[in-house]
């Protein structure tokens, strides 16, 4: 079994906690253990006990069992890039504990587990009202001075919407059917950009204009910028797309550059989009109210929505304009390549009804 948490105090807690519980096997010579790598040696198995604080600490060792203590405080790549792997070699359990922090990465593993029926995944809740170890008395005192949504997280552990939550209606527009590029033929298709490397995921959103219909995404990471840059002229000459939108920021503007270039993009027109502290919020509110009109039918799809229920409002308490932002821990790189595709798609509507009048 090895067991992750995010902080030291927490490690050095649990590292004490099975000393104790196993002290009279160690008196009596059935283990071994090892203050400084914080293990613990038995009779068929071992204990070891780690910091997530930088997941890749964690990197180079396996588990038949592996605690992720308090998973919505640690980097999801905690679990994705280092701790999934680990447990291949002897196809391994994994236990996710934590106390929740609004619509986080923690969040989306909690709600795949309560859909999923293949029997693989369990998901369990338990509110700090339900401990029987726990005094009453000294709860009710400490939760005296608790806000309301402070005691619906700490005690109650529900996972609050994010703050300043900017979305409505999402569900209600979720619901963009699948669809093959002959049905929009001679269709106006737009594409939206947001760019990434490492981290980040770069996200594709390809919207047809007069259906008002989201009709393909991608999203990926880790992926060399040629590889994306032909993923991307490979999704828009499959659906005749006839204008892109990409974020010029850093990044962007070299991908820009050889986008133009590219041969096989010629007659596509392609715009970049330079993201500041004035065109963002312009560009998200576009959004807002597509989604709160019921303007637009985006494909149903766990991230993307994900990603649009966390996202929030704060007002700068500088300038007092609204800013624009997923919480820590969470990405919004769907959110801006639908916000850019969606901005596209009304140009586009904009223009054919110039034309048309």
């Amino acid at each position: 079994m090895l067991e992750a948490a995010p902080v030291l105090d927490q490690t050095e807690a649990f590292w004490e906690a099975c000393k104790r519980m196993l002290r009279e096997p160690l008196a009596a010579g059935v283990a071994r253990k090892n203050e400084t790598d914080r293990l613990i040696e038995m009779c068929g198995g071992r204990i070891r006990c780690k910091t997530a604080h930088d997941a890749d600490s964690l990197r180079g060792d396996s588990a038949d069992l592996l605690i992720l203590d308090e998973f919505s405080l640690m980097d999801e790549s905690a679990w994705t890039e280092v701790g999934a792997p680990m447990l291949l070699d002897n196809n391994g359990d994994a236990v996710f504990i934590g106390t929740p922090r609004r619509h986080n990465h923690f969040y989306n593993l909690f709600q795949r587990a309560q859909a999923d029926d293949s029997g693989r995944w369990a998901a369990f809740h338990f509110p700090s009202t339900d401990n029987p170890y726990l005094s009453k008395d000294a709860l009710a005192e400490i939760t005296s001075d608790m806000t309301a949504s402070a005691y619906r997280q700490e005690i109650l552990a529900e996972f609050l919407e994010g703050e300043g939550a900017v979305f409505r209606n999402i569900a209600a527009c979720m619901n963009a059917p699948k669809t093959t590029p002959d049905a929009h033929k001679g269709h106006r298709i737009v594409m939206g950009v947001d760019w990434a490397k490492s981290k980040d995921f770069t996200c594709l959103s390809l919207v047809c204009a007069p259906c008002k219909n989201e009709v393909a995404h991608d999203r990926f990471n880790t992926v060399d910028y040629v590889i994306q840059r032909q993923r991307l002229a490979t999704l828009a000459l499959k659906w005749g797309v006839g204008e892109i939108l990409a974020e010029s920021n850093s990044i962007g503007v070299p991908n820009l550059e050889m986008l133009r270039r590219d041969a096989e993009l010629v007659g596509i027109h392609i715009e970049g989009f330079d993201t500041t502290a004035v065109s963002k919020p312009i560009l998200i509110e576009n959004l807002v109210l597509a989604f709160e009109r019921s303007e637009c039918q985006w494909l149903p799809d766990r991230i993307w929505q994900s990603e649009l229920e966390s996202y929030e409002m704060h007002t700068s308490a500088n300038t007092g304009r609204p800013t624009y932002s997923a919480p820590e821990g969470i990405h919004d790189d769907c959110v801006m390549s639908m916000a850019l595709a969606w901005r596209q798609a009304l140009k586009v509507r904009r223009v054919a009804t110039s034309r048309q009048g």
